[in-house]
């Protein structure tokens, strides 16, 4: 390691640049900055390494908790990239900081026993054009900034305390005076005077960056959003840990927007909002396109409070794609999965894939596909336009879900319904009421064994191309079929089976029912395989 014991920083620069002295480089699984990176020097030399490992105790960093190390920090940063890159490190120690920005091709390091520690007087907080809650905006600049960078890292087994709680409370009597003021949604800036005149700040904040790994670090008490990817590329975040307080608005774990080539693994965050959630954009703005989130892996994480495990949305203006969530643990949550966009969004959520999920404790539901965030109007039908969402293809397997009010639900728009979802394997070992779905096209659901204290089963309205394959129902409830269909066309209800005290397997209500097949469906004696109500009669059954 080189130290810097030159007299000014523009000595220790120098110095960097003309060392050939062979630098340890970074190891570990974190350390994805390669150390055969060289600088040519001369075509008959050996090729030199550019890397450099610079200390922030070199740049005057005091790791007190009291002294303010932003500008050392950030000297620190500047020299290494000005040198041609390589690793800057906090030493152990507790180090107050405002916002730090990294410099492409570098490696920023929190050793084990060292915390940043996020400053409290937003004095401290430069603001920056950037993005809050899918529009571009003027906020405050996040404990650890990029823009524009490339190749660069944020590693280390350290800590990221953002302090956030005088950020919460400086936005919760803002908000009092947004409602005061009449300033409803989130288009409107806060008014003159506001305890939080911009946004609040991240803790790791990206723009428009490239190859980015995020690797190790235990992150908690954020101000906000806590590790927010915006228009990025290649990144990688694995092995955080993220702990917020409980119930705290708006301190999601991890949100890529409008990002691509993005792997979250590893992870274990526990927040007082989602606690991972994918977005691209708020709404549909004229001629101002947004960008979609696509080809994003979330697997091997664990999530234990918050408002859902892995979500998409509820900002989808750019759209989602190409979406695999695997091997993930949500224990404490208020939901599961959620996948929830709303009428003004527009563009299309698509080719999602969510296996070998369990789910515990949940507050609320298990599954959710939800097209109508924060809009209650679920019967009028809505012209369509680029304003209108799009939800289709997903498929969800391997579910196995312990205690939650709802097990699934689905509910398209009448305009837009759901198109294509799948799930398979589904064991639900607990759940307040079941599978209930709205608005869907060619929704299956195989090879599922669900207990409910209430309700049917599996309830559908206003669906097409239905399958039900498999579904089996251990519990009887006393005058509740294990399956309601209403408004339902092109339906098959095969191999399935009720409790043997069930009044019956499948109940049609109204006479909007069409080609109904049931097929090879298990009941006992007392169980009748089909009963009908107001309306619904044998014309819409097929039987074989």
């Amino acid at each position: 390691m080189i130290k810097a014991n030159h007299a000014s920083r523009r000595d220790f620069v120098l110095g960097l640049a003309a060392s050939s002295a062979a630098l340890r480089p970074a190891v570990g699984p974190g350390s994805w900055l390669s150390p055969g990176r060289t600088a040519r020097v001369s075509s008959a030399s050996k090729q030199v390494p550019a890397n450099h490992v610079v200390n922030i105790l070199d740049f005057g960093a005091v790791g007190d908790g009291r002294t303010l190390c932003t500008s050392s920090i950030q000297a620190a940063i500047d020299a290494c990239a000005a040198a041609g890159g390589g690793k800057v490190f906090v030493a152990p120690g507790k180090y107050l900081t405002g916002p730090i920005f990294l410099k492409s091709n570098l490696e920023f390091e929190v050793l084990a026993g060292a915390t940043l520690l996020g400053s409290a007087n937003f004095a401290d907080y430069p603001t920056i054009p950037g993005w809050w809650e899918g529009l571009e905006r003027t906020v405050y600049a996040s404990m650890i900034t990029g823009i524009d960078v490339e190749n660069v890292a944020i590693t280390g087994q350290g800590t990221l305390d953002g302090q956030g709680a005088v950020w919460l409370d400086a936005w919760g009597k803002t908000e009092t005076l947004r409602k005061k003021l009449g300033l409803i949604g989130r288009e409107p800036e806060n008014p003159p005077g506001s305890p939080l005149p911009w946004p609040r700040p991240r803790m790791i904040n990206l723009y428009r960056s490239r190859k980015v790994l995020i690797n190790g670090l235990t992150i908690h008490d954020s101000p906000s959003w806590t590790v927010h990817p915006v228009l990025c590329e290649d990144v990688y975040i694995e092995g955080l840990t993220i702990v917020n307080p409980p119930h705290s608005w708006n301190t999601d774990g991890i949100d890529p927007e409008s990002c691509r080539n993005v792997r979250i693994s590893n992870c274990y965050i526990s927040t007082g909002d989602d606690c991972i959630m994918l977005k691209s954009g708020y709404k549909q703005i004229p001629g101002k396109p947004f960008l979609p989130s696509e080809n994003i892996v979330v697997t091997n994480c664990v999530f234990n409070a918050g408002g859902c495990g892995v979500g998409i949305g509820s900002e989808t203006a750019g759209g989602v794609r190409n979406v695999a969530i695997s091997n993930c643990v949500c224990d404490g949550t208020t939901c599961g999965l959620y996948f929830r966009t709303a009428r003004g969004r527009g563009n299309v959520v698509e080719n999602v894939s969510a296996v070998n999920v369990v789910m515990r404790n949940l507050e609320d539901t298990g599954i959710i596909f939800s097209m109508f965030y924060e809009d209650e109007d679920r019967s009028t039908l809505h012209s369509v336009d680029v304003r209108t969402p799009v939800f289709r293809n997903f498929h969800c397997s391997d579910i196995l879900l312990d205690g939650a009010q709802r097990a699934v639900v689905v509910e398209g728009l009448p305009e837009s319904p759901i198109q294509g979802l799948s799930l398979d394997n589904v064991f639900v070992k607990s759940a307040e009421k079941g599978i209930s779905c709205y608005q869907v096209h060619q929704f299956s659901v195989s090879n599922a064994v669900v207990n409910v204290n209430s309700g049917p089963l599996v309830q559908c309205k206003n669906a097409l191309d239905l399958e039900l394959i498999r579904v089996r129902a251990p519990k009887s409830q006393p005058n509740v079929p294990v399956i309601a269909l209403e408004n339902v066309h092109e339906a098959m209800v095969e191999s399935c089976s009720a409790a043997e005290s069930s009044p019956a397997l499948v109940q049609l209500r109204g006479d909007g029912n069409r080609d109904i097949t049931l097929a090879l469906n298990r009941v006992s004696k007392q169980t009748q395989e089909v009963v009908f109500a107001d309306g619904a009669s044998e014309q819409g059954v097929v039987r074989r």
